[in-house]
């Protein structure tokens, strides 16, 4: 499974990403508030422009399956049911996405892309994250030769 929303697979990833709010809305109450809840935000960009909520979906359920680590068992296994319940991806296949992104620049020593550049980010700069320092160090490196890259392009 890759993470790229095009036209014909919108609705199936927007299906995974109105399961996680439900769920992530158990939890912050604040979701439940018709201005704050983030699909009913991504249903207004899809009235404004569908390329917008196109992006706004990719970065939420990126934003979303790496959080996955932050929250407790129980929480994990109740949304993997709800998932799996409705012919969608489980919990480990969504965060599979992110780890696969994460060897795959550590294979080609670069990051290629800003999407691949937010996913390396965010495992860099979270301590938590089941890197070991050495590949956290060379991680930290692609990051920087990125930055800079986007940087003299301009």
């Amino acid at each position: 499974m890759n993470l790229k929303i095009n036209d014909s697979n919108y609705e199936y990833y927007k299906s995974i990403f109105e399961i996680i709010v439900k769920h992530k809305g158990n939890i912050n109450p604040l979701w439940k508030r018709p201005d704050v809840n983030p699909v009913n935000v991504l249903n207004s960009w899809e009235i404004q422009s569908k390329s917008l909520a196109k992006r706004g979906l990719k970065e939420g359920l990126r934003d979303s399956i790496s959080s996955f680590k932050d929250f407790p068992k129980e929480f994990l296994q109740s949304l993997d049911e709800d998932l799996k319940k409705n012919d969608l991806p489980g919990v480990r296949i969504l965060q599979s996405l992110v780890s696969d992104t994460v060897n795959k620049v550590l294979k080609r020593k670069s990051i290629k892309n800003l999407d691949e550049y937010y996913i390396v980010k965010e495992v860099v700069i979270d301590q938590a994250s089941e890197i070991n320092e050495q590949d956290r160090i060379l991680l930290d490196q692609y990051f920087f030769d990125f930055e800079f890259k986007s940087k003299t392009d301009k």
